[in-house]
């Protein structure tokens, strides 16, 4: 390590456009640098003032943010779109048929023969430790094979006792009844030894018991008793391999289903019943499926968070030369964390959170407090150069970077606020993360960096190799830059018309693409993943994520939770209409429960019904497409199911079309719909931010257009790797996801140019001297500010959840094309051919002559 030497002072005008060539800060800066000003000489008038305050603010809000994964939901992730169709289905299933709706849990078993009697002592012992929870009202109810079979045994058993004369005979009158039932053939053979056993019951309860010890004991594939074929077919596999029970938990819960109770409980119980090695079992279904990728994602965030912060520890050093201020850059974002955690904390009490509003959170404040720190920093250090003694280099560095600073914030902030409007369920709470956590690091940049820089002095870049040093300008960095800012001047029209053509194939790739929100082939490898897979190879895709088409019966159709006999008519004649629409496979409803018409006898067995006819009146039909669900085939058959209800009128009642391929299809035009509004309100947002702090018409609108260049650049590569290449699914809301972090975090590099620029034009300088200055300037920090935020970002490339693969390769391809092509080439070559007309201003024109000369 070598001590770099302190900067001499120098007279005359500051070197390289330096701050002496810009006037003072308070003079001619305009509102924002007067106020500013003011602003950052009281903050460095008391510097250990404020280091303290921030002190007792982070140790009162270190155990407030410790509690806030308690309060993050998994139901945030909905794609339920309020207001459509598969909304107001989904709605009057989770109230009319609760054991239908998303909080049902399906348990998964698989092994070479689910009849063997460890796996029948398994599947009666699982439900007996539900029904437990059943009686607490944290379970609504459960199916399977074992409770049809169980049902069937002890409704015959208990028929047989009352016969024998119940509570009203005594044992031996009961045994003697059971005997004669018995020699005349009416007890199967396989039942005798449990009918006897019931003559010796003394109440309802114990037949109940006994009917369970004779259901597990009785071979399952020749069951003594009848019961409906059509009902085991979807409960354990043709080929004995697979069977399912369905656990339904109670809506309007206080919290989410325990996924990872039941989970744990069928295992515990399956190494109970000895069978642990002989069968495997999982835990699926809509909830369980965001539940475990929730899990995976909290779980990725330790290496991803490891990753990101030793890309840019690296970064910082290089940036820097020097150790401490690449460790105080990190740990004053390290600690405005755990004040946005506790304001995240305070949050989650009024409006829905989820684990991925954390997770965005953390990595755009990792991303863009650094940013700002460096800015701040690097800055502090021209003005070191330019001759100002420590204290007045920290409070100019706070005035010019700043309102650079001030803003790339507000853009971010404009751009995360515009989320909140979407009908989109997961989209709020992403909003909610970024205008929580960027006004809180860029507070704690703008404070806390240039206090620690006006007591520490130069101590700041301590333990480097000269860190004091004109690092903009010298070495490799500062001649590559030169050489940049050159080419652009000599090539600007060959540069822009290049890259306009280089981003015609990006936008063809990402136009041809059709994307998807499948949520198993965009989940990560998980229990629930697994059991999913299993399920849909057994009974299909489609029949596993079917249509649903719900709806409140007309008068008449449904009385005390029964069909009618003109109900009846009325619904076998909906159920062949839409059996016979083109791409449906099979029906299901309350006259052909499982696909094929029930006569009068079977549908007197209402507990076959109740999936399908409520007690408040509501009729449900369940549709099996011949497609997968989210194909465009699929999606044709939606649209023609709803032609065929429209064209049958209301005689059953008015219904609405849910289920997976319904929701897609809304979810995506409610996609569509809020992508150009946030694109609109964003872009009018920063347009008249940027147009009044700037003076400029078109400054503003070419940062807009090159956003939306990256984002497109972005998104073509994204579709390359992920499905040209890995031949995956690429997420439907990938564009609107980068686009709401572009249109924030992507417009900083230009602010931090485009700033300068106009800061060496207010000095005297010409356009091309100040664009050609600038790009020298800040071309350092540009570069090195998108390697740390395509660390940080990118980084989320590293999760096992594809989802977030595709948002860190997305965002870290779009950062580093911003920051090391766009904004370094693309941008200042615009700027040298536009020449004066990038600030033109008509107001500005009309009422008072420019500051400076400019072309």
């Amino acid at each position: 390590m070598t001590k770099s030497p302190a900067p001499k002072p120098v007279t005359g005008p500051a070197p390289h456009g330096g701050p002496d060539a810009e006037g003072p800060a308070a003079g001619d800066g305009g509102r924002v640098h007067r106020a500013l000003y003011g602003f950052a000489r009281r903050l460095t008038a008391r510097p250990k003032t404020v280091i303290l305050l921030w002190a007792v603010l982070i140790a009162v809000c270190m155990p407030i943010g410790g509690g806030l994964t308690s309060h993050l939901t998994e139901q945030g992730a909905s794609k339920v779109v309020p207001g459509t169709s598969s909304a107001h289905a989904d709605e009057l299933t989770k109230r009319s048929f609760p054991q239908r709706s998303e909080r049902e849990l399906t348990v998964v078993v698989t092994a070479p023969d689910v009849n063997t009697p460890r796996l029948r002592a398994f599947l009666a012992a699982l439900d007996e430790r539900l029904a437990a929870r059943q009686r607490t009202g944290q379970v609504e109810g459960t199916s399977s094979a074992y409770t049809v079979f169980r049902d069937a045994t002890q409704q015959f058993l208990t028929r047989m006792w009352e016969r024998a004369g119940g509570a009203n005979a005594t044992p031996g009158e009961r045994t003697d009844a059971v005997d004669r039932q018995v020699r005349q053939g009416v007890v199967p053979a396989a039942l005798v030894t449990a009918a006897r056993d019931t003559a010796r019951a003394k109440d309802a309860g114990q037949v109940a018991r006994i009917a369970r010890r004779a259901t597990v004991a009785a071979d399952w594939r020749r069951f003594p008793l009848p019961v409906p074929a059509d009902a085991l077919e979807r409960l354990i596999a043709a080929d004995g391999k697979t069977a399912v029970v369905s656990v339904a938990h109670p809506v309007g819960g206080e919290s989410d289903p325990d996924v990872d109770w039941l989970r744990a409980t069928a295992r515990t119980t399956l190494a109970s019943a000895g069978a642990d090695g002989a069968a495997d079992v999982h835990v699926t279904g809509e909830l369980a499926l965001i539940h475990d990728t929730y899990k995976k994602a909290e779980s990725d965030n330790a290496l991803m968070e490891t990753v990101a912060y030793g890309i840019i520890f690296v970064v910082l050093l290089l940036f820097f030369r020097a150790l401490v201020p690449a460790i105080l850059t990190l740990a004053v974002v390290g600690l405005s964390m755990t004040v946005s955690q506790a304001a995240l904390f305070g949050l989650a009490h009024q409006v829905t959170l989820t684990q991925f509003t954390v997770t965005i959170m953390q990595f755009v404040m990792l991303g863009a407090g650094v940013d700002y720190s460096m800015l701040l920093s690097s800055r502090y250090r021209q003005e070191r150069l330019a001759g100002r003694s420590p204290e007045e280099a920290a409070l100019q560095a706070t005035v010019h970077a700043g309102e650079s600073m001030l803003l790339a914030a507000v853009a971010v902030v404009l751009a995360f606020g515009a989320t909140l409007l979407s009908p989109v369920d997961w989209i709020p709470p992403l909003g909610y993360g970024g205008l929580i956590g960027i006004p809180i690091v860029f507070a704690a940049a703008l404070t806390l960096t240039p206090c620690l820089l006006a007591l520490l002095g130069d101590r700041f870049f301590a333990l480097g190799r000269s860190p004091m040093s004109d690092l903009e300008r010298d070495g490799a960095m500062g001649r590559h830059l030169r050489r940049t800012a050159e080419f652009a001047r000599r090539r600007k029209a060959a540069i822009v018309a290049v890259f306009l053509v280089a981003t015609v194939p990006f936008a063809l790739l990402a136009a041809g693409n059709r994307s998807t929100s499948d949520p198993v082939k965009l989940s990560p490898v998980t229990d629930s993943r697994t059991g999913f897979e299993r399920l849909a190879a057994t009974w299909g895709d489609s029949a596993v994520m079917p249509t649903t088409v719900v709806g409140k019966a007309a008068d008449g159709v449904v009385r005390d939770g029964r069909l009618t006999d003109r109900g009846r008519q009325a619904v076998a004649r909906l159920t062949e209409r839409i059996a016979a629409t083109e791409g449906v496979a099979s029906v299901d409803s309350a006259t052909q429960p499982f696909g094929r018409v029930w006569d009068a006898a079977q549908l007197r067995n209402e507990g076959f019904l109740h999936d399908y006819v409520s007690q408040d009146g509501a009729l449900r039909f369940v549709v099996v497409l011949k497609d997968a669900p989210f194909s465009a085939a699929a999606a044709d058959t939606v649209g023609r199911l709803e032609d065929t209800l429209r064209d049958a009128g209301t005689a059953v009642g008015r219904l609405d079309v849910g289920g997976a391929t319904q929701v897609d299809l809304q979810y995506g035009a409610a996609l569509r719909t809020s992508f150009w509004q946030m694109v609109g309100l964003v872009s009018i947002g920063v347009f008249v931010m940027l147009a009044l702090t700037l003076r400029s018409l078109l400054v503003p609108v070419r940062l807009i257009a090159t956003i939306m260049m990256s984002n497109v650049w972005a998104v073509g590569t994204t579709v390359l790797i992920f499905h040209h290449i890995r031949g995956e699914a690429v997420i439907d809301d990938l564009p609107i996801f980068l686009t709401v972090l572009m249109m924030g975090l992507g417009m900083d590099y230009e602010i931090f140019l485009v700033t300068r620029v106009r800061d060496l034009i207010r000095g005297g300088r010409s356009q091309e001297e100040a664009t050609m200055a600038a790009v020298v300037d800040t071309g350092r920090v540009i570069n090195a500010a998108g390697l740390v935020m395509a660390g940080s970002l990118g980084t989320m490339a590293l999760s096992s959840t594809l989802m977030l693969q595709q948002y860190g390769a997305g965002l870290g391809t779009a950062v580093l094309l911003d920051a090391t092509v766009i904004r370094i080439l693309f941008v200042p070559a615009t700027l040298l051919l536009l020449q004066r007309y990038n600030w033109w201003f008509p107001t500005v024109r009309r009422h008072r002559q420019p500051a400076a000369k400019v072309g």
